[in-house]
């Protein structure tokens, strides 16, 4: 038999083993959303190996995929930073500017991702996503201060007069500035 306190930490083990599956995907788990978010790294021949596929080359190898967003993200995205920045190498076959792109501290960091699994290799590589959200959200800045500056021109005594007189806005603050095509180059 065992004694209450043998029995209390083995349940306190449990609950922490618990808490960390609960945050982890495993490698074969499937995702409830099409994206993921993830920790990935730019595959290097050098750091990784030789890939037998050739979609693998040009992708991000995924270190973790994660359940939920928390504090163990952050501690995990420091520590492979470290550890890859210390035995990192700086050159890299495909991409020129390698050496920039992974002297950034913050290289290896939460992104959403759509993962893909490579039957034949057993490996996961990542398709970012968040780059889409920064792109949308500077755009949306843009959009925000011009709305503000057609909203103080509308609103001086010259406009307001003007549309008094016929009915619409002076040609400087008649287009007010949408969400639609907000993305067009």
């Amino acid at each position: 038999m065992y004694s209450e306190n043998e029995t209390d930490s083995e349940s306190t083990e449990f609950s922490e083993d618990n808490n960390i599956d609960i945050s982890y995907y495993e490698p074969g788990e499937e995702s409830l959303t099409k994206y993921t978010i993830v920790l990935c790294d730019l595959y290097n021949e050098k750091v990784h190996g030789i890939a037998n596929n050739e979609i693998i080359k040009y992708n991000y190898l995924t270190i973790n995929r994660y359940k939920t967003i928390n504090s163990v993200i952050y501690d995990d995205a420091k520590y492979f930073n470290n550890v890859y920045n210390s035995r990192r190498n700086k050159n890299h076959n495909i991409f020129k500017n390698y050496k920039n792109i992974i002297s950034n501290k913050n290289y290896i960091k939460p992104e959403i991702a759509e993962c893909i699994y490579l039957l034949d290799e057993g490996q996961c590589i990542s398709i970012l996503k968040t780059f889409w959200i920064r792109l949308i959200q500077k755009t949306w800045k843009n959009i925000y201060k011009q709305r503000i500056l057609i909203n103080k021109k509308r609103y001086s005594q010259e406009s307001l007069k003007y549309r008094e007189i016929y009915g619409k806005w002076p040609e400087d603050c008649i287009e007010y500035p949408k969400l639609r095509g907000m993305l067009r180059f």
